[in-house]
């Protein structure tokens, strides 16, 4: 069985060095930090988590990891935090910038028991590779996907966009631009397949170049502005995955000298503080009991507790950029 003394040869370091970078505590150098980590990589060590304890209890550290700020960010970060305090845990935000290697760099943090837990709001690496690493500790997160060893907080993307479709189709709305997230996470998926379901449902017809994929958030709105500008065909209506998008959607057209809803009506997703000062109607889809949800499964795997999850429940806010149009 490989201990802490064979890292330490393995490092060429002293033992000492090798207790510091794994109980975090005290000063060691970047260099010789990262000599005890691949020693600990190359060895496959991991440190005794019973022993730890004995000695000084656990780290009562969760780790949040997100790319950088997106507008959700501030909403689902703070009820985490809130919840996480209220149960005597703290809470380390890794921003990644969607660096690869700077994620499993946060991920390792729990197998080298700096973290006891992970939170995961965007990721860079694919689950595959994300997944091995829940066997050093509870890993959560809000995207949708189906795993047995990652939770996933999510909210139905399907009748939650359903729901907003509806809605502009009864405020007199029959051609709708859609702006989707990345195409290859579920959520998307659900959003398409509501948007086939919707138009056959109401026998409208429907033209490609009214969908719109957006990866990364960033001055994406303004650019797809930009593109309704240029439509030979405009919608009279469009709808976002996220309000933050929306907003610079409506900002730039005002730019272009377009004004919104007259010109165009405007419906977004996740209710945050954007929308509510640019007063976006939007869907409110329970981003804070989300992230409470997901700090309750991280606590209970902990723990072995029960605490009750928080029931989610999805709600159209009615608010100044869809109005009621005369057909």
């Amino acid at each position: 069985m490989t201990t802490i003394i064979d890292v330490a040869k393995q490092a060429q370091v002293s033992k000492s060095t090798v207790s510091r970078v794994i109980s975090g505590n005290g000063y060691v150098s970047q260099e010789s930090r990262e000599k005890v980590l691949d020693a600990m990589e190359a060895l496959a060590y991991s440190p005794n988590l019973i022993a730890r304890n004995l000695q000084s209890g656990e780290t009562k550290t969760i780790g949040f990891l997100a790319h950088g700020f997106i507008d959700p960010l501030g909403i689902f970060l703070e009820s985490f935090i809130s919840i996480a305090k209220k149960y005597n845990y703290y809470v380390t935000l890794y921003f990644t910038g969607g660096d690869k290697k700077k994620e499993i760099e946060a991920l390792n943090q729990m197998k080298y028991k700096q973290l006891d837990g992970l939170f995961i709001l965007t990721r860079a690496n694919k689950w595959e590779i994300i997944e091995p690493y829940s066997i050093y500790g509870p890993i959560a997160t809000w995207h949708r996907i189906d795993s047995e060893r990652i939770y996933s907080s999510y909210v139905d993307h399907y009748s939650g966009y359903l729901r907003s479709l509806d809605y502009l189709f009864q405020r007199g709305y029959r051609s709708i631009g859609h702006v989707l997230g990345n195409y290859e996470n579920l959520n998307t998926k659900a959003r398409i397949k509501a948007i086939d379901d919707f138009h056959q449902t109401k026998n409208l017809s429907f033209n490609d170049e009214w969908i719109f994929y957006d990866k990364s958030r960033l001055d994406n709105g303004l650019s797809i502005a930009q593109r309704w500008h240029n439509m030979t065909e405009k919608t009279d209506a469009m709808a976002f995955y996220t309000d933050s998008v929306a907003a610079g959607f409506i900002s730039e057209l005002q730019n272009l000298g377009y004004s919104v809803p007259e010109d165009v009506a405007v419906i977004g997703f996740d209710n945050s503080e954007i929308s509510r000062l640019m007063h976006i109607t939007t869907v409110d889809y329970s981003i804070k009991r989300q992230a409470e949800n997901s700090f309750i499964y991280i606590h209970n795997q902990l723990n072995q507790e029960k605490i009750p999850e928080q029931e989610m429940n999805v709600k159209l806010i009615e608010r100044q950029t869809v109005p009621l149009r005369k057909l």
